[in-house]
């Protein structure tokens, strides 16, 4: 993986039925999306088979949900798209989409509620990696998907959870550690040559859980972290360029192996359809950039992030979501998430987009250096909260981003 290309990816789903896609599989927009995404310089698509909807049971995982998945990949496949499928979604947009098997009798409050059955719901969730019933029926569920889709050219790697920790933490590093093992040897099982990651959330690098990157990189082949502006509260702001290419290094750092970073991109002021009525409430805490300054953060991360030797850069969202489905849920209460994307609710690209396609498709050979990382990781760990702050501060101050 050393010798390759940088990934310029995105994070995939469709502007008109968002997270509802695979019940709603429209192969003709899907097919239009990914002639799309090819033209605008991608390399690679990031896809989510929701857990729910692929399986709604724990023996389980209907024929027609892997036939969808073997056709996207070949739509993806047809325009020289690389596909990253992520397994175990998991955590989405602001909640987390589980099966209902999954779910407790018990209530709880939680950081986010889960969506299951059509609804949102505030149920205790089982444990990922120390329940039983569980880990047999997410072997179950790997074994079936690779039995349907190992050896398809467009497969490009497994993603084991999107930020998992925000609906699961692994009790101890005995436990994640099991779990790594028996997931990574299943997906083996067929094709062993196919790369393993998982997203890690920036609260993986600030909490002593289970889920460090060190001990989560003995098992995968490169690590993903994701890039929440808004969730970290010493970033400058949502169009802090420093914030990608800093937790890439820090994980870097941290776990030894490359890394891919994830969803960075900023909300842009909606230019809405002609043939829409619908507006929006602009909520006190509402950030919306313009697409003029969403071009330049795109640029300027996108050049960090291959001066600073990352594996690869995946947008947060492919396209804004059409004003008819605002009323679904996440997109009802996050009213952010409506507009991500790299095109517009009508397909038009924005701004940004013109930029992907004039970056160059191979990494930049000016060398970075870690002088600026002065502690050691045991030492990093014992308040990584204050001193993941600190080091950033020290990080912008070496390469004079102030």
């Amino acid at each position: 993986m050393k010798d390759q290309p940088f990934i310029l990816g995105v994070n995939y789903w469709p502007r008109q039925t968002a997270m509802f896609m695979w019940r709603q599989f429209d192969n003709s927009s899907i097919k239009e999306d990914m002639a799309t995404i090819s033209d605008l310089g991608f390399s690679c698509v990031r896809i989510f088979p929701l857990w729910e909807h692929f399986q709604p049971k724990p023996k389980i995982v209907p024929p027609a949900r892997l036939d969808q998945l073997v056709e996207f990949l070949e739509m993806a496949g047809d325009r020289n798209l690389n596909v990253m499928v992520t397994l175990f979604t998991g955590h989405m947009n602001g909640l987390n989409w589980l099966p209902p098997w999954m779910l407790l009798a018990s209530t709880e409050r939680s950081q986010y509620q889960v969506f299951s059955m059509d609804k949102v719901r505030t149920n205790k969730i089982m444990n990922q990696y120390v329940d039983s019933e569980v880990i047999e029926a997410q072997i179950f569920f790997l074994r079936e998907l690779t039995n349907a889709v190992s050896g398809h050219p467009a497969l490009y790697a497994w993603n084991l959870g999107n930020e998992p920790s925000l609906w699961s933490i692994p009790p101890d590093a005995f436990s994640t550690e099991l779990w790594l093992q028996a997931m990574t040897e299943t997906l083996k099982e067929k094709d062993d040559t196919i790369p393993i990651t998982l997203g890690l959330h920036v609260n993986d690098l600030t909490e002593n859980g289970g889920l460090k990157p060190r001990l989560v990189a003995k098992y995968l082949d490169y690590l993903a972290i994701h890039v929440p502006p808004r969730r970290v509260p010493w970033a400058e702001d949502p169009l802090d360029a420093a914030l990608p290419p800093f937790l890439g290094c820090i994980v870097g750092w941290l776990g030894k192996i490359p890394v891919v970073v994830q969803d960075f991109g900023v909300a842009t002021e909606p230019v809405l359809p002609k043939t829409s009525s619908r507006e929006f409430r602009r909520e006190a805490d509402l950030v919306l950039v313009s697409e003029e300054d969403s071009a330049q953060i795109t640029a300027e991360v996108l050049t960090r992030l291959r001066r600073f030797k990352m594996m690869g850069g995946v947008w947060k969202t492919y396209g804004d979501y059409h004003p008819s489905i605002w009323d679904w849920p996440p997109l009802d209460k996050r009213v952010s998430e409506r507009f991500c994307g790299l095109v517009r609710s009508d397909g038009s690209p924005k701004l940004a987009a013109s930029v992907l396609g004039s970056r160059p498709t191979g990494p930049q050979e000016d060398e970075a250096s870690v002088e600026w990382i002065d502690l050691p990781e045991e030492d990093y760990y014992r308040d990584p909260r204050q001193q993941l702050a600190r080091l950033y501060r020290r990080f912008r101050e070496y390469y004079s981003f102030d």
